[in-house]
């Protein structure tokens, strides 16, 4: 893991780091939930519209709650704007299911913070983690610092910044041979990144097929399975990645390497896109369109505090929205291959 600088993203309105969940609308909040889920009173008297899930809950209800967490890299000094968000998460979410909360932090955190955290969620479990600075928060032994810190003040001086409810495009100048290197990847283990293979990764190619198009799902709010980055084949590829030294002495974001590892393991089918959850990091902001019927603190159109990223210039939801669309004809193309 790489240390804070200027150009590290700020982890502030809602989930730096959100992992592990199996797909949201697995325990989204629904009258038709079976009792194994122990919904609290505000559960049973659930009054209001809900969102994108309503279909999918109303004809295959999960049978029991996820075994997951909410885990949040944060820094004391963000204190207000995570408790904000958390009071806001309760308050649409998980005060039906009461997830737990994993707090980290490369610093030890203050009691302040802690005492923020209860008063925010006052019944909720939480756990606070200190991340070793030395084995995971520092450069490793393989990495020149000096030209690493040269690469990253070029990258400053240039103007560049960095930077699955937000996909936009990654900063070509930021990553010049991430594409590369993960298409070396895919030869030297023999995965099949052609249109013939199931894989997400075809998304990824530019109109000429053989380029990178920079797309990429924000990780500032992601939802995944442990099972995903735990895997040998995961590890495998992130540790081929690591070995380069180019997080360093390039940009290379946990957003881009997540999009690409996960076009390289998983199918499109295994992609959901959280139309149904507001969310804004800096300025970037998507709301939940008038069809899902959710009830979310949103603000309406572009100002100068929140930009509404889906009609933005550089965001990918209209490619994501057409693979997607036209998964079923791809289907339809294996079967024929594989016939």
């Amino acid at each position: 893991m790489r240390p804070f600088s200027s150009l590290s993203r700020k982890p502030l309105l809602l989930l730096g780091f959100v992992s592990v969940f199996i797909f949201l609308y697995h325990v989204a909040s629904h009258p038709k939930v079976t009792q194994t889920m122990q919904p609290t009173s505000y559960y049973d008297n659930y009054d209001e519209a809900v969102c994108l899930p309503e279909l999918h809950m109303t004809r295959q209800p999960p049978k029991k709650k996820a075994k997951a967490a909410f885990v949040i890299l944060v820094r004391n000094s963000e204190q207000e704007g995570i408790a904000s968000s958390i009071m806001n998460l309760e308050d649409k979410f998980n005060k039906n299911f009461h997830y737990p909360y994993v707090f980290l932090n490369e610093e030890p955190f203050t009691e302040e913070f802690k005492m923020a955290m209860t008063r925010a969620s006052p019944n909720a479990v939480m756990k606070f983690g200190l991340i070793d600075k030395q084995q995971h928060w520092g450069y490793p032994s393989f990495v020149n610092e000096t030209y690493a810190a040269e690469c990253r003040e070029k990258m400053l001086m240039d103007g560049k910044q960095y930077g699955f409810v937000v996909t936009l495009k990654e900063m070509p100048n930021t990553i010049p041979t991430l594409w590369d290197t993960v298409m070396e990847y895919a030869k030297s283990r023999r995965i099949d990144i052609s249109e013939k293979s199931r894989l997400l990764f075809p998304y990824f190619k530019d109109e000429n097929n053989s380029g990178y198009n920079y797309c990429h799902f924000w990780s500032n709010f992601e939802i995944a399975s442990l099972n995903l980055w735990r895997s040998p084949a995961y590890r495998d590829f992130f540790h081929y990645l690591d070995q380069t030294g180019k997080f360093f002495y390039e940009r290379w974001g946990d957003a881009p390497v997540h999009s690409l590892g996960a076009g390289l393991l998983l199918e499109t089918d295994q992609i959901h896109y959280f139309e149904d959850i507001g969310y804004q990091h800096d300025l970037y902001r998507h709301c939940p369109t008038k069809k899902t019927g959710c009830r979310c603190n949103c603000p309406i159109g572009t100002t100068k505090e929140s930009i509404d990223h889906d009609n933005y210039y550089d965001t990918c939801l209209p490619q994501w929205q057409k693979w997607v669309k036209t998964s079923e004809a791809r289907k339809a193309h294996w079967n024929m291959w594989s016939s």
